[in-house]
């Protein structure tokens, strides 16, 4: 019988066209103005404006610069909006506020794209659109029922897609038809960083790998940030570490919620095969309650496919259960070999949609809800136009949102594990 996880690497597969670099802590300045934690999309695109506006700008990074979700998540792209809903968001934030919301959250990819081109990054950037498909006939009857009103509010351009033509756009028999989006894309994530990366350096700004923030007290002007490095003074203070957020800022870490997400690669498979199962190139999601998304890779030979496994790092069960999840869609694929396993921690916020702001002083942005990209540039850009004053050119439709926690809640989620298990059981019953 054939070992599907033999040589299995539990490396990121996106690493390979874009390793990761070992770099040693550089000698820091004692004064800066502006550190920021996380060298994620979220930081790397806010001292990204920060240093083309002349600031000086330090970027702390606790481990190789690379490390976290940024460059190990599914590098898929979209407006991002559709956990809530239009009643979901209406509820919370009322009719004006969630027209707003939508409005902007339509121009993510657009927004990203347009990065690309102004800093020249070249990462695999391709808008093929995504897929989501229903897994129960009554999924697709409330998918229909949602997607006329919000197409109305947003001008979005996607439509309906009937079980008898699923196949056009997947190959498989498992689902009861969907939604067909063209805004979404795709890029390569690890190679977005290393752009940003390159484009911040070439400003002038410092990214400290292997510098992790122990403290930040407050000043009477500034930050006083102590480092594994040694310890620096920083004018303005940005959190930027979302899934990875620690007890040194106790108030951002009850206000997110750290979840693993996982990913799998499968070997190289025929060109044929490849255009049975994915024959449009699109990103793909569907509705089954434990969350899955699946892509070709960027030169279009393998299947990546991610979603919630276990809640540790253990790239041999997270890739068992993953395989298990991809086979219910492709069940063709019983004797692929699976060549990568890795997995990150994305952050969710308990009212599901990303926040910005300041707190205390510190200006932030975090809470993408699995959705991070595009938001995080998005978010990350507006979030350095906001610390140079200029109001009009930061200001977003999130702005002031309440970035609420729950009573109890220290910042691990204790929790996740049993509710994913019920997830999977409900998804197991067919619900």
């Amino acid at each position: 019988m054939t070992n599907v996880f033999a040589k299995m690497s539990d490396q990121p597969y996106w690493w390979e066209a874009a390793p990761r670099v070992e770099e040693a802590p550089p000698e820091l300045p004692q004064a800066i103005d502006v550190l920021v934690v996380g060298g994620g999309f979220s930081g790397l695109n806010a001292a990204r404006v920060l240093a083309k506006a002349g600031k000086s700008v330090l970027v702390c990074e606790a481990k190789f610069a690379g490390y976290g979700a940024s460059t190990r998540n599914g590098g898929m792209l979209g407006p991002s909006f559709h956990k809530l809903g239009i009643k979901g968001l209406t509820a919370h934030y009322g009719a004006e506020r969630t027209h707003d919301i939508l409005k902007e959250s339509i121009r993510f990819v657009g927004f990203l794209q347009s990065v690309l081109a102004d800093e020249g990054i070249d990462c695999d950037f391709r808008r093929a659109g995504r897929f989501r498909c229903a897994s129960r006939p009554a999924h697709y009857e409330q998918m229909a029922r949602d997607l006329e009103p919000l197409v109305a509010a947003t001008g979005l351009e996607a439509e309906v897609v009937t079980k008898n033509l699923v196949r056009e756009e997947i190959g498989t028999d498992r689902f009861h038809g969907g939604i067909r989006y063209h805004i979404d894309a795709g890029l390569h994530p690890a190679k977005y960083h290393d752009g940003l990366v390159r484009v911040l350096r070439e400003a002038g700004g410092i990214l400290a790998a292997n510098t992790e923030v122990l403290e930040i007290k407050k000043l009477a002007r500034g930050f006083s940030v102590k480092t594994s490095s040694g310890t620096v003074v920083a004018g303005q203070v940005a959190i930027c570490t979302n899934g990875y957020t620690s007890k040194v800022t106790p108030w951002f870490r009850r206000r997110v919620l750290p979840i693993r997400s996982s990913m799998i690669a499968t070997e190289p498979l025929r060109p044929e095969l490849m255009k049975e199962l994915m024959p449009t190139r699109r990103c793909y999601g569907d509705t089954r309650r434990i969350m899955a998304y699946y892509r070709p890779s960027p030169d279009g030979t393998r299947i990546l496919f991610g979603g919630r496994a276990s809640s540790d790092d253990d790239a041999t069960r997270n890739a068992t259960l993953l395989r298990q999840s991809l086979l219910d869609v492709f069940p063709v694929l019983e004797k692929t070999r699976i060549t990568h396993s890795w997995s990150g921690l994305v952050a969710y916020a308990f009212d599901h949609v990303p926040h910005l702001g300041e707190h205390d002083g510190m200006h932030y942005a975090m809470g993408y809800c699995g959705s991070g990209v595009a938001r995080a540039t998005f978010f990350g850009t507006k979030l350095g136009h906001k610390m140079l004053g200029d109001i009009e050119a930061g200001r977003t439709a999130f702005d002031d949102l309440p970035f609420e926690t729950r009573p109890l809640y220290n910042g691990v989620p204790w929790f996740m594990p049993a509710i994913i298990r019920w997830h999977r059981f409900i998804d197991q019953l067919g619900f």
